[in-house]
């Protein structure tokens, strides 16, 4: 297991400058950092992280509409399969996807409503499943890993059944305490092979949706980050793990902590 960062600067040196202080060599890129992405200019953005000894691991791509998931935006879609092909074929293995976030329901005034406005054998979802059928075909072709960033267990479950990719995983978030899951047993829930990329994430709950709960540091809040590291370790996580929403925390401390668990 390995750490790394979260960047969505254009700027290498920056970024290698960060990561030197940080003490990773890995990054996620934000694929807001390339303009007009193609494979030439993702793959110059690789090499020249290469040569100041920074790996680019991943990127993340951005948050499709609800339109485009349900298949009433056939341009997004294509501009999204155009985005997965040219990160795949210059050679960065994952990508970072939070397909339902469209779906999600932030509504502070109705904290009782579902989190995830998707019902697994409602009418859209058929045209759900179709969106992960097209977007999966191309990370087929280009082997690029899709790092679903799907909080509900079950849903993403159903959807890895029914399209059958082996390129679609997911990225273990244990921001999934938010919506009533265990953290502390997705690893096994959701198997080792399928997952692609990790987050650190701490959390303290004071209510109920998203409203009710509050970002902490890593080695504090309701979540014990090092139970869901060594659930890692030990179903064979060889993969990198970032932290995020850190509250009041900041991520030299957020590293240091992670190696410490790691070292452990």
């Amino acid at each position: 297991m390995r750490i790394g960062i979260h960047t969505g600067s254009r700027v290498v040196d920056q970024i290698a400058n960060e990561c030197r202080e940080l003490g990773v060599s890995e990054v996620f890129l934000s694929a807001g950092a390339i303009p007009e992405i193609n494979c030439d200019k993702v793959k110059k953005f690789k090499d020249e992280l290469i040569a100041r000894e920074i790996t680019l691991s991943g990127m993340i791509i951005p948050v499709p509409s609800k339109d485009a998931v349900l298949g009433n935006n056939e341009a997004e879609v294509e501009r999204l399969c155009e985005m997965l092909r040219a990160i795949g074929e210059a050679g960065v293995g994952t990508v970072l996807f939070y397909p339902l976030d469209s779906f999600l329901l932030f509504k502070e005034d109705s904290p009782s409503k579902p989190i995830l406005d998707v019902t697994i054998g409602s009418e859209e979802w058929a045209r759900i499943i179709e969106f992960f059928r097209r977007v999966a075909s191309v990370a087929d072709e280009v082997k690029l890993k899709i790092a679903n960033h799907v909080w509900a267990v079950d849903l993403l479950r159903e959807i890895w059944n029914t399209v059958g990719s082996p390129n679609l995983g997911v990225a273990y978030c244990q921001g999934m305490y938010i919506i009533g899951e265990n953290p502390h047993t997705a690893v096994e829930r959701l198997g080792v092979e399928r997952i692609f990329f990790c987050h650190a994430r701490n959390l303290v709950r004071h209510g109920v949706g998203f409203p009710g709960h509050e970002e902490v540091p890593l080695d504090e809040g309701d979540v014990d980050i090092a139970q869901c590291v060594k659930a890692l370790a030990q179903a064979g996580y060889d993969g990198l793990i970032i932290p995020e929403h850190l509250g009041n925390g900041n991520m030299a401390e957020a590293v240091i902590y992670l190696k410490s668990l790691l070292a452990a």
